[in-house]
Order: structure tokens, then sequence, then C-alpha cells
């Protein structure tokens, strides 16, 4: 039997920060099973899911990663099991000139509308233009054009533009 753990690493970006997490986990026996990492605003992101022999604690994992710089963030969650992957059926993009709230309305229609945002990136260019690209995964018996809809509404006082559309193949 095996433990899964969540892993989350932030700081300043540089090289060696995956080369440094995954071989504190793989001195524990762990296996990196799941992980996604991003720059934000030059700040390296890294989220992930291992799994390690039974024997090993989140405590384990938490002093097998204390020896990463002291400018990393490290957080660890024991997971008590693993959960049915949501499977992304369409991919949403908002784009146009960066204001409050971009997030919030598109995220408050989805909500709403009981569709699982998947995936999730959010960039400013230029301090100016603002692009939002969601993977969504909508229920069966929910109107896509409906949802569509009610999508433009939201953000048509905000001067954005949207791209709306099916997933076509998966990949894994």
């Amino acid at each position: 039997m095996k433990r899964v753990f969540a892993v989350a690493v932030m700081g300043r970006d540089r090289p060696g920060i995956v080369a440094a997490v995954s071989g504190a986990l793989l001195q524990l026996g762990g296996n990196v099973e799941d992980a996604m990492t991003s720059l934000l605003s030059g700040h390296f992101a890294l989220m992930l899911v291992c799994s390690a022999p039974e024997s090993v604690g989140p405590g384990e994992v938490r002093a097998a990663l204390a020896s990463l710089p002291d400018d990393l963030q490290v957080a660890v969650w024991d997971l008590d099991r693993r959960l049915e992957r949501s499977r992304p059926t369409h991919v949403l993009t908002v784009y146009g000139p960066d204001q409050p709230g971009i997030v919030h309305r598109v995220a408050s229609v989805l909500a709403e509308a009981d569709v699982n945002i998947c995936d999730m990136t959010c960039r400013l260019s230029n301090g100016a233009l603002y692009a939002l690209t969601l993977e969504v995964e909508v229920p069966p018996d929910r109107s896509v054009e409906e949802l569509e809809v009610r999508l433009r509404e939201a953000i048509a006082s905000m001067g954005l533009e949207l791209t709306f559309g099916p997933i076509e193949a998966e990949v894994l």
C-alpha cells in the first residue's frame, strides 16, 4: 500500500528546483505521479502529487524538502485517497484590456452552471492586455450554447473578447 501526498513549492525562479524536489522525494522512495509547474510573475510554482511507501509520513516529506533553499515556500498535504480526475470538454479563452474582476466574472458564471475549471492560465502582457485561458468540464446536461451566451453577457461591459469550443481529442 502506498501513501499519497500533495506538495506545493513556490519561490524565486532558477534552474534546479524540480531536480531538487524530485530528488528529495525519490530518496524517500517517492514517485511523482502528477505535476504542474508555471512561472508566475518571475516566481516558480510547482504543485505535484506523489506516492510514497506506507511508512513515509507528511513529517518525513517536509523534512526531506527542508534542504531546499530558504527562499522557497513549501507545503505538504497527506491525501487520503486519489480522486477521479475531471475530464475537460471545452476550452474557453477571454482576452482584452486588463481590469479587476475578469477572473471573478468568468469563474462565477461557470460556478453557477456547475462547470468545473480543470486548468486555468492568466497572463498580463505589457501591463495592458489580459488573457485568460481555461479548460473546463461542462456537464452533459448543460447547454453549451446557453453557457456561452451567459459568459458573453458577463464580460460584455468589460470590452473583452471570448472564444469557446470543444476539446477535439483527449491526449491522456
